[in-house]
């Protein structure tokens, strides 16, 4: 019994801890600075997990079926297929950035909110409806969020096929002997990855909505700030697979 439960308790504590390697939180953080509510950083946390966890599910259950040892020779792929991927989420956030800004509560009901437009903020007055959540909706009168949705989901699949992952989740995977703990650890190591990223996110929601109810200014600087970081990493991760 303890010999099955130490390897899932480690999984869960790699997964959790795993999620917040720096380049995950820029990659997630690059969403919720576009819609820093709290449901929609949870649910970016969440898809983001989903997609990282069924691309090792996937990739460990090809090694416990077959046996056969992770390909080191296609790290270098997956590290440069990550680093231009968090090259370009990095821009999307300076973009957002810029165009973030708040309404105040008599243009929303009752309650401030934080946003991005399609375009730069000119000054003038957008009122809404207080049933409308125009954090979902944009311009051409389509909801977006299921859009985004997929984009954090297919984010944290290739995170999952590159970078770590091999290190931390299918590496032990291919030393675990019984098929049946093999794909309990990768299910658990899943569950710890979400969990870890719902909470980031969370908390990274709340500091962004915090900074930009004090100052819009400097919850550009964040958002800005955060695409910075998510070019600089990310052309790290392109100069280590070409290097």
């Amino acid at each position: 019994m303890l010999a099955t439960f130490l390897p899932l308790l480690t999984a869960l504590m790699l997964g959790f801890l795993h999620a917040l390697e720096v380049d995950h939180m820029i990659a997630v953080t690059t969403f919720v600075s576009g819609r820093p509510a709290l449901s929609d950083a949870a649910r970016f946390g969440f898809r983001w997990g989903v997609g990282h966890s069924a691309a090792v599910m996937v990739l460990g259950g090809v090694l416990l079926v077959s046996g056969i040892q992770w390909p080191a020779r296609y790290d270098a792929v997956g590290e440069g297929l990550v680093g231009a991927m968090l090259i370009g989420l990095g821009l999307w956030a300076l973009r957002s950035g810029r165009v973030l800004h708040l309404h105040p509560p008599e243009q929303h009901g009752d309650h401030a909110h934080l946003h991005v437009h399609g375009h730069a903020h000119d000054g003038h007055d957008h009122p809404h409806q207080p049933p409308q959540r125009e954090e979902h909706v944009h311009h051409d009168g389509h909801d977006h969020r299921h859009h985004h949705g997929h984009g954090v989901t297919l984010v944290g699949l290739l995170h999952g096929l590159a970078g770590s992952s091999a290190v931390v989740a299918l590496l032990p995977v291919t030393l675990i002997g019984r098929l049946d703990v093999g794909f309990a650890y990768l299910l658990v190591f899943g569950a710890g990855v979400t969990a870890g990223m719902v909470c980031y996110a969370l908390v990274a929601a709340f500091a962004i909505r915090r900074a930009a109810a004090r100052s819009v200014a400097l919850g550009r600087r964040l958002s800005q700030a955060v695409g910075v970081a998510g070019v600089v990493v990310g052309g790290w991760w392109v100069s280590r697979a070409v290097g």
